[in-house]
């Protein structure tokens, strides 16, 4: 143990990078953390954040957009004028993960928007999931330079901006709305909830970061689920009591070993059935004329009932509850 290349009195605890500015683990950000060592994000280099746009214009082909190349996005099919959406993916994963893909899709059907998915896969992938969770901070830094200069650049108005993230790409989400103030809507898809779960507003997505945040919960188990349980947003969703999902197999035990080791393949297909559930619940909000219906648990409450997903009201506050299909369509008429 005292021949470690590493010892945890020697870990850095701030790194900066141009641009982006310093990110250090001292607290709050001091939640990522094992056998004394404290993780910090890795270098826009390593990690390699990259924005494809997606418009009906080019609904199959993405558009890579630079923050620093503004010729990138003149070139594109990006309109101001419209609505835009991001979509970040977590853990394991990448902009093209078919459940993400989906969604686009869906968007794009629905309405014409532009969609830019986020892909920071080489900082997701291959990775313990704490130095994952660290690179998030170096995401929704870049992510919140591109978006300010779409605005600043390109007239994009931040009301008409919603960024919608799963897991680590949800608390991704929530570092990109605390550097640029104003985005309208944030949507948090079973957001990470180890090491986050207990941790405070700033390390986390939080309602502070948006207009307005909602937040859907599928695998909120606080020590063995890979979601968060606590509430993060003005409005958070509990299907099925936001624990356990119906059809899905539960993998307690091994949930924070495989997190830790990277065995990424089984976390994803087996044990994340609950975790990725979120994303298959929202995109179809989107589609379905089903308004996943939504109550509060208390017999003197205001605004009792809501709708879940794309469609909920904006002005609904508190922790709602609903009961769904365990599977496609999922939204119980």
């Amino acid at each position: 143990m005292f021949f470690r290349s590493e010892a945890w009195w020697f870990t850095k605890r701030e790194k900066c990078y141009h641009d982006i500015g310093c990110f250090n683990n001292r607290a709050p950000f001091d939640n990522l953390h094992l056998l004394g060592k404290k993780y910090l994000p890795k270098s826009p280099g390593k990690i390699q954040p990259r924005f494809y746009l997606f418009t009906r214009e080019n609904q199959n082909l993405g558009k890579e957009l630079h923050p620093d190349n503004q010729a990138t996005v003149f070139s594109s099919n990006f309109d101001p004028a419209k609505k835009t959406v991001f979509i970040i993916h977590g853990f394991s994963a990448s902009s093209t993960d078919y459940r993400l893909v989906d969604m686009k899709e869906a968007f794009l059907t629905k309405f014409n928007y532009n969609i830019i998915m986020v892909d920071w896969s080489p900082g997701a992938n291959n990775v313990c999931y704490l130095q994952a969770a660290a690179n998030t901070r170096v995401v929704g830094a870049v992510t919140a330079r591109l978006l300010r200069t779409l605005r600043d650049e390109h007239f994009l108005s931040y009301t008409d901006v919603h960024m919608v993230g799963h897991s680590l790409g949800a608390h991704t989400c929530g570092y990109v709305g605390r550097r640029e103030r104003g985005i309208s809507r944030i949507t948090g898809l079973d957001p990470a909830g180890p090491f986050f779960e207990d941790s405070e507003s700033p390390v986390r997505l939080d309602p502070s970061d948006a207009m307005f945040v909602d937040a859907i919960h599928t695998d909120g188990r606080k020590y063995f689920g890979l979601g968060i349980i606590r509430p993060v947003g003005h409005v958070d969703f509990y299907p099925n009591n936001g624990k356990h999902q119906p059809a899905c197999k539960s993998g307690k035990l091994t949930v924070i070993k495989k997190l830790v080791s990277g065995q990424l393949e089984s976390l994803s297909k087996v044990i994340a059935c609950s975790h990725m559930r979120s994303i298959l619940l929202f995109t179809e909000s989107i589609r379905s004329a089903c308004r996943f219906k939504a109550c509060k648990r208390c017999s003197s409450c205001e605004d009792k009932c809501t709708s879940m997903g794309q469609n909920v009201n904006d002005k609904a506050r508190g922790r709602y509850y609903l009961t769904t299909n365990s599977a496609s369509p999922f939204c119980q008429q």
